[in-house]
């Protein structure tokens, strides 16, 4: 939903039911800066995205964390100059995994590299759960495998599962959780293509989802919010807002389609739970291949977006 739809949404029907009216006295604004998909080591000049993006966030006032959501570099010495630059920000910071995060090290090397203490965990930020997940495994032959050197690109694999252990830690954190819940990850979860179903590996995540709000509506989530696609995109499922944050560098067909600006977005979750969201415009530095016309949600910017968090 635009910022122009939602405005002519309010004026004809009052909003049915906000976060606000699920928890316990005022909720403070939640304010985020966030970025995903700069790919440093592939976009030649992601370095440069990297530096207007610190450099906008440090011109930002209020500010409760920092966002990146994988995809940001390779995990090697060549990209210490990035990890550096992104360091100069004094907010907290919440790193997710990307796929191409591990594809010169292990998991465990990237974590080491961004120095994160879990795959996946949860931060609480004013009256909101935001909880990272890590769906950087695939399965062949019925065996799942973490994401580790490259494996990525395996042939006869299905991508981007969460492993079992994950999923169980998943149930509880939503199951005893007071606060709604943002769920935050790389790779998509709602999303279907054209024609089709949602894949079974966003499914089994929804449906842990769906059965914690079920038990426990006060810690429900009420978004997620991720990258991967290197799309501006938003869609629905099981009534959950679910978006997708265009990459800070290009779009990918038939080769990088890239962006003449670095894209980025100031997130705020208001006191009656809206999002609203302070995207990025820019064009293509060429025009992309015509038969990408049909790819969903494909541009050159992050939306201004205002989103009810029903």
């Amino acid at each position: 939903m635009t910022r122009r739809e939602f405005l002519a949404f309010a004026a004809t029907a009052p909003l049915v039911r906000h976060i606000a009216l699920r928890i316990d006295g005022p909720v403070r604004p939640v304010k985020l800066a966030v970025i995903t998909d700069l790919h440093h080591g592939l976009a030649p000049d992601a370095q440069a995205r990297l530096k207007a993006f610190v450099e906008a966030v440090k011109r930002r006032k209020g500010l409760d964390a920092v966002l990146q959501m994988g995809d940001f570099c390779y995990s090697q010495p060549a990209s210490k100059e990035c990890t550096d630059l992104f360091a100069t920000l004094p907010h907290k910071k919440i790193h997710v995994l990307g796929n191409h995060d591990m594809d010169k090290c292990d998991k465990a090397g990237a974590m080491k590299f961004f120095g994160m203490s879990s795959r996946y965990g949860v931060h609480t930020l004013g009256g909101y759960r935001f909880v990272v997940l890590d769906l950087n495994h695939f399965k062949k032959s019925g065996q799942l495998y973490s994401y580790a050197n490259g494996n990525y690109f395996t042939d006869n694999a299905t991508h981007n599962w969460a492993d079992p252990e994950q999923l169980e830690w998943l149930a509880k954190e939503l199951r005893s959780g007071d606060k709604p819940t943002i769920l935050i990850s790389h790779q998509p979860l709602g999303f279907a293509e054209p024609g089709q179903s949602v894949p079974p590996e966003q499914v089994e995540v929804m449906q842990v989802v769906k059965a914690a709000a079920l038990a426990n509506p006060k810690g429900a989530v009420v978004a997620c919010l991720f990258g991967h696609l290197h799309v501006d995109r938003l869609e629905r499922y099981l009534d959950i807002p679910c978006l997708c944050v265009n990459s800070a560098s290009y779009f990918w067909y038939e080769g990088m389609q890239t962006y003449t600006q670095p894209l980025f977005a100031f997130m705020e979750i208001t006191s009656d739970g809206v999002l609203k969201i302070e995207g990025a415009r820019g064009e293509f530095l060429k025009p992309p291949p015509k038969a990408s016309d049909g790819v969903l949600g494909r541009s050159a910017s992050i939306s201004d977006r205002m989103i009810p968090l029903d």
